[in-house]
């Protein structure tokens, strides 16, 4: 075994103890191997059967293989110090995990500056992920690093083939005021999609749908969000649900379009729900009518913060619609639906007519008190 490999072992050896928890584990980037611990172990062995035992280069290998199942396994303290020596021998990947783990923040002591400093050395080494974190954290103004400096690390990952640099580089250009960017963001867009991404197909559909300087394409629009909706993204498969059942795009589905709005609910996307509620009350289920049904995906999308749906929710506790009625229940849920997912005013006029109405009628003492726990978050 190599020095660099000792070295190594012998540090990790003092943090062998569990990861602190974490409330959600960052996962490995695309193209990064994850190998369970009996694959390491192959994976290893190959090495040392091949390798030159005085090439630095062997050592950094197989610290990148021991420092990638750590990260994935959520023993970040072993994974630096893995991804530290692999780093050392050279190895770009080795540096690019070093800076995502000071990126998570899953270490006490991380740093942006620290981040942005591994990140830079793989960058020069070509590294494509590593220059496109570089774009994230510019963007966001982290480590040193400016947001002016964010298109020019996304066109460059972009250019190296990262389709996350891609899809975020199209938006650069997408956002540009020069007329002449807006045919190469489209260009971006298609080549990310093509590589089946699922944010890039549905960015990319996007942009032909409803993008101001886009073409408008309603047929490949609806192609793509299908795609997208294919490969589980909840966002596309609403949208290309909507667009089978309004006729958008191609002939009317309403088969498909029920499916795929039920897809995206039930991958948890509240917009979705609310509609999915909608459509069961309204018959799309070729049952009939099923309010009960309906109420309990509105109460999901409510939950998940979507305005309409919320309001939908309201009026069925208001009216006795598939649940029973509860008045103060269905002023506090017209409250919650002033606003939708995005933050923006829910301006719809019969949102407004139902709180009006359950003010008539609920106490005054009542309604401060239903208004305060929406101001606590209840």
């Amino acid at each position: 075994m190599t020095p660099y490999v000792i070295a190594a072992l012998l540090a990790a050896a003092l943090v062998q103890e569990t990861p602190d928890p974490v409330a959600e584990r960052p996962v490995l980037p695309q193209g990064f191997d994850v190998l369970d611990e009996e694959a390491q172990d192959e994976a290893l062995r190959a090495l040392e059967q091949s390798a030159d035992p005085d090439d630095p280069a062997t050592a950094g290998e197989e610290a990148l293989v021991r420092a990638q199942f750590a990260f994935a396994t959520g023993d970040y303290r072993t994974a630096l110090i893995y991804s530290e020596t692999a780093s050392a021998a050279g190895l770009p990947r080795g540096a690019t995990l070093a800076g995502l783990i000071h990126l998570n923040g899953v270490i006490e002591a991380a740093d942006d500056a620290t981040a942005v400093r591994f990140f830079r050395r793989a960058s020069v080494l070509e590294e494509p992920v590593a220059t496109y974190y570089l774009g994230v954290m510019a963007r966001e103004g982290r480590g040193g690093l400016q947001p002016s400096e964010a298109p020019g690390f996304f066109a460059r990952a972009a250019r190296e083939g990262h389709i996350l640099g891609m899809i975020e580089y199209a938006r650069v250009l997408k956002a540009s005021p020069v007329p002449q960017d807006a045919a190469e963001a489209m260009e971006w867009a298609e080549r990310a999609a093509s590589q089946n991404h699922p944010e890039a197909m549905y960015e990319f559909a996007r942009m032909l749908d409803d993008w101001e300087r886009g073409p408008q394409d309603f047929e490949r629009a609806r192609y793509w969000y299908g795609r997208a909706a294919g490969a589980g993204h909840a966002e596309a498969a609403l949208q290309a649900g909507l667009m089978a059942a309004e006729g958008v795009g191609g002939e009317e589905d309403p088969v498909a379009a029920l499916a795929l709005v039920r897809q995206s609910a039930e991958l948890g996307f509240a917009p979705a729900q609310g509609q999915y509620g909608l459509m069961l009350h309204q018959g799309w289920n070729g049952a009939g009518p099923d309010p009960e049904a309906a109420a309990g995906w509105f109460r999901q999308g409510a939950e998940g913060g979507d305005g309409e749906a919320a309001y939908l929710y309201a009026l069925a506790l208001a009216t006795g619609d598939g649940v029973e009625t509860d008045l103060p229940e269905a002023y506090y849920w017209t409250l919650r639906a002033r606003r939708h997912l995005d933050g923006s005013v829910n301006e719809d006029v019969d949102r407004q007519r139902l709180e009006a109405g359950l003010e008539n009628v609920l106490p005054v003492g009542l309604r401060s008190e239903i208004e305060a726990r929406l101001s606590i978050g209840g």
